[in-house]
């Protein structure tokens, strides 16, 4: 995509030589980087302008930019904003799911797994949505903002069993990362209409599809048949320090940290439970097991690591061990050098 376009071109410089930095500090080093910053900014401006780019099936360049851009907002404290502002890499998100919404080309199709999206497509719809997504539940309930529609890309597979599989830049199937907003979806309306006998039965639909729902990798296409067998399988595969040191069992209690992280938030956001509710604390446990054998560093700890679901333990634990669990977890990601480290758990350390 890079040869195509001089913003995605210009933009991966930039976050580059951000990186550079890190380990080689030198002036020249820093003045081309923002150089390059400058000039994707521009190109990524006059791109949005092109009407080419919002045609069915278009604006992959452009969405592609503002992910790398976003990305060199998250890893660079040097460029944020105040608090009181509108992050860049929300900002950026969002005007990328508009850029989806327009493009989108299922609108061309009267079924939607006729749709053969391009491998590029798919990995931007999960990059861009990821932000947005993930960060409906930090805000007041809107439906404006969270209607489902606005992430229905994120359905178009080509196949029902693809929507399913579990994809490398969250971790977790596209189809999962639409439920979360769909649940919050829900939980607006219901808010605004709690006396509907409809709303309901859709909660109780979703719920319901949660508890079955079975993602799958090339790693391992035969998923697990419920979480007490993954954990199992996994334990039979464990270092000495009780973590698992195989991909694909890695890949599967990632993806499987997600499912528990959306059933939960359906239980506390959607079907309002507290969270002491032996509902809400029973997938709490199971959520837990898993971070266990997860490692927060080497070949294994990538761009797939279950950050939400951890801050979610962290922040709705009753039991201390489960607390214990998400601080330990962020702890031991912390201890490894690299940019843009933070105490992200403080959010939770009250309580």
């Amino acid at each position: 995509m890079a040869p195509r376009s001089q913003a995605v071109l210009h933009a991966m410089l930039a976050l580059a030589g951000t990186y550079v930095l890190d380990y080689l500090p030198d002036e020249r080093v820093r003045q081309r980087s923002n150089a390059h910053y400058n000039a994707a900014v521009g190109l990524l401006t006059k791109d949005l302008r092109e009407e080419a780019e919002q045609r069915p099936g278009g604006g992959e360049s452009i969405v592609a930019a503002i992910a790398l851009l976003n990305m060199l907002d998250v890893v660079s404290p040097e460029r944020r904003r105040s608090k009181k502002e509108v992050p860049r890499w929300l900002e950026g998100a969002q005007v990328a799911c508009k850029v989806l919404d327009v493009t989108d080309p299922g609108h061309r199709y009267w079924h939607v797994n006729n749709v053969q999206p391009s491998d590029a497509r798919v990995a931007n719809t999960v990059i861009t949505s990821r932000a947005v997504v993930l960060a409906l539940p930090m805000t007041r309930l809107n439906k404006a903002s969270s209607d489902s529609t606005h992430f229905q890309w994120l359905l178009l597979q080509s196949t029902e069993e693809n929507s399913r599989k579990i994809h490398g830049a969250c971790g977790c199937a596209p189809r999962l990362l639409h439920r979360f907003a769909l649940i919050t979806h829900l939980a607006a309306l219901i808010e605004e209409e709690p006396e509907s006998i409809v709303l309901p039965v859709g909660a109780d639909a979703v719920a319901e599809e949660l508890n079955e729902f079975r993602q799958w990798s090339e790693l391992n296409r035969e998923s697990h048949s419920s979480v007490e067998a993954l954990l199992r399988n996994c334990d039979l595969q464990l270092n000495p320090q009780g973590i698992v040191t195989n991909k694909a069992s890695m890949t599967d209690l990632t993806a499987e940290a997600w499912r528990l992280a959306a059933i939960i938030y359906l239980h506390c956001r959607l079907s309002r439970l507290p969270r002491s509710h032996p509902d809400v604390v029973k997938q709490m446990t199971y959520l837990a097991a898993c971070i266990r054998r997860m490692p927060t560093s080497g070949p294994l700890f990538t761009a797939q690591a279950p950050f939400f679901p951890v801050f979610l333990l962290g922040l709705l634990a009753v039991h201390p061990d489960h607390k214990l669990c998400a601080e330990g977890w962020f702890q031991s990601v912390i201890r490894t050098s690299c940019r843009s480290r933070m105490r992200r758990y403080n959010a939770f350390e009250i309580g």
